[in-house]
């Protein structure tokens, strides 16, 4: 049974960014309302996105506006106070970040903004507010959620895939715009990231696209040989304008390689075909426009997700297959957090080592 909570506040122990490569441990206090759940963060992983504000990697007005700010969005929790009957103390839960505004608020869709109104996805809510983005995010001991922010772990589930479980719902949700055009050529996808890998890893073991029918682009050899699902290329020799037959395309690279990226892929898309954009870059990208028009290329951009994803994954991480493909991107052992400095190490070493695996942080909280 769910427990409810008697206390008006809870009390969360918080190492935030007060400026890029410092943090400093806070108290921040978090109302209960009804319909809302108390959970304790247990496990985090380390985002681009928290490392480019850790280092500074991000516009000086964008930084001024969201820090101070505890980091992360990627993280599982236990509950440990539940003002709903929906979700009981104890169990384990993956933390989806993003909160619509019409749950923060209490109030309905129709009451919300212009796209809740027209049926929009709760991430493109113009409301929303999105946990390690302007708003205290996972690197603190305790959040209060409201019931829809958080999807119970099934038991049998490990946590070091159900922590892949937020990265893998963008993926989810970016393939979810073209799911059904899938089927009417080859796919393709740029990227030999934690990103690139994730969506081909899905675009094969949830959407079943054969070994043969997907390409993966790279410049890394030893990460594309990752890649044991997809076919793979290294972009510094493939004829893009030379190949037939792809007609979905997911670019996953951001940072300064967009531009090539989303290039190569018009070069190579067949007409009527459908580009998925879900790399992240600060600067505005230069495109082929005249062979979009030409080719009648449809351009998505996808980002974030919402709950709904997070619980099909719970479903669709059940397959061991798929959860072998998810562990080449896991490390041998997770880094345990005590200290801001035990966090300011862990952060500059990924910063430094921008390699093939995830930094998954252990938060060991104060009792």
């Amino acid at each position: 049974m769910s427990q409810s909570m008697t206390q008006a506040t809870v009390m969360s122990q918080a190492f935030r960014l007060t400026q890029p490569g410092r943090f400093e441990e806070v108290t921040l206090n978090h109302d209960m309302p009804d319909e809302h759940v108390a959970v304790k963060n247990e496990l985090a992983s380390i985002c681009h996105a928290d490392l480019r504000y850790f280092t500074g990697d991000r516009r000086k007005e964008a930084l001024e506006k969201k820090l101070p700010m505890a980091l992360f969005h990627e993280g599982i929790a236990r509950v440990v106070a539940s003002n709903t009957d929906d979700i009981e103390v104890g169990k384990r839960v993956v933390i989806v970040p993003n909160i619509p505004g019409y749950v923060r608020g209490h109030y309905t869709k129709e009451e919300c903004c212009a796209p809740c109104r027209r049926g929009g996805e709760d991430n493109y809510c113009a409301n929303s507010v999105f946990l390690g983005s302007g708003y205290d995010g996972v690197g603190q001991s305790h959040l209060v959620l409201p019931k829809e922010n958080v999807v119970l772990i099934p038991d049998d589930l490990p946590d070091d895939i159900a922590i892949l479980a937020e990265l893998c719902s963008v993926s989810l949700h970016a393939i979810s715009h073209v799911s059904d055009y899938l089927k009417q050529g080859n796919v393709a996808v740029f990227g030999d990231g934690p990103v690139g890998y994730l969506t081909a890893a899905m675009l094969h073991y949830v959407y079943h696209v054969p070994k043969e029918n997907l390409i993966v682009f790279g410049a890394a050899e030893e990460k594309l040989a990752q890649f044991s699902f997809a076919t793979t290329h290294l972009v510094f020799d493939f004829d893009f304008l030379g190949h037939q037959g792809i007609t979905t395309v997911f670019e996953c690279t951001g940072g300064r390689f967009s531009e090539s990226a989303i290039n190569q892929a018009i070069d190579l898309i067949e007409p009527e075909g459908k580009l998925v954009l879900m790399g992240v870059t600060e600067d505005r990208v230069p495109i082929n426009t005249r062979d979009v028009l030409e080719k009648g290329i449809q351009l998505f951009g996808s980002s974030r997700s919402s709950t709904k994803e997070f619980a099909d994954l719970m479903q669709y991480f059940r397959d061991q297959a798929y959860q072998e493909a998810l562990r080449k991107l896991l490390p041998d052992q997770f880094v345990d957090i005590r200290t801001p400095a035990d966090l300011t190490k862990a952060m500059n070493k990924a910063a430094e080592h921008k390699g093939w695996h995830k930094v998954i942080l252990n938060f060991k909280w104060e009792d």
